[in-house]
């Protein structure tokens, strides 16, 4: 998973001290929340309340929506087209280069499966 937006490093730590049942309840709230890290957990929950998030648990993973059976079986269809590019990729590098029409359906098939998930490919996220 990729870690922040790019161009924007995170400099800044914060502190804070728990004590025992303090941390064990943030613990158990984190993997309900199914985040790994602690401080991702953390910040997430700051940022929902900070944008007043409704409807999801604070601090959860969010994703693009569930797709319907139809769409879901052309998602996987485009990953598995990509996959395959991608290995025809690996296997036709020559002096360090990719063809440039290799590289260009490479780059369309992931768009266009990005683009069937809701997800604009062009809009940086910050996962975590």
């Amino acid at each position: 998973m990729a870690r922040g937006t790019p161009g924007s490093k995170r400099g800044h730590t914060v502190s804070v001290r728990l004590n025992e049942a303090e941390r064990q309840r943030w613990d158990a709230a984190r993997q309900e929340s199914g985040r790994r890290e602690l401080g991702a957990w953390v910040r997430a929950v700051v940022e929902d309340v900070l944008d007043e998030v409704d409807g999801a648990a604070p601090g959860a993973e969010r994703g693009p929506a569930l797709l319907d059976p139809v769409t879901q079986a052309t998602y996987d269809e485009l990953c598995r087209i990509g996959a395959n590019l991608n290995q025809l990729v690996r296997y036709t590098h020559q002096d360090g280069q990719v063809h440039p029409a290799v590289e260009a359906a490479l780059f369309e098939v992931g768009n266009a499966a990005l683009a069937l998930r809701g997800i604009d490919p062009m809009r940086p996220t910050d996962p975590e």
